[in-house]
């Protein structure tokens, strides 16, 4: 890569790069994981059979912080009186 840089910094068109003919290791990262905790459970002597995961609980929703109402008499105004005006 840096051969590239130096190429196009030098204004030189840079050659072409071979990709590798061999495709990389994919590794499952959950199994390393269970493996790396299960020899450490194993190294400090506890019961490694219990190392295996479980699935989390799903977590209670904590209530909604609601915004306080106030609370009327629960009377009713009453109703305004209009009166007829007469043309005069």
């Amino acid at each position: 890569m840096e051969a590239v840089i130096q190429a196009k910094a030098e204004g030189v068109k840079p050659s072409e790069v071979e990709a590798p003919s061999e495709p990389g290791r994919v590794v499952d990262l959950m199994a390393a994981l269970r493996d790396s905790v299960r020899a450490a459970k194993e190294a400090r002597g506890e019961n490694a059979d219990r190392a295996e995961v479980r699935p989390m609980r799903p977590q209670k929703k904590a209530p909604s912080k609601k915004t306080a109402v106030k609370k009327t008499s629960g009377k009713k105004a009453p109703a305004k009186k209009t009166t007829k005006r007469t043309a005069s």
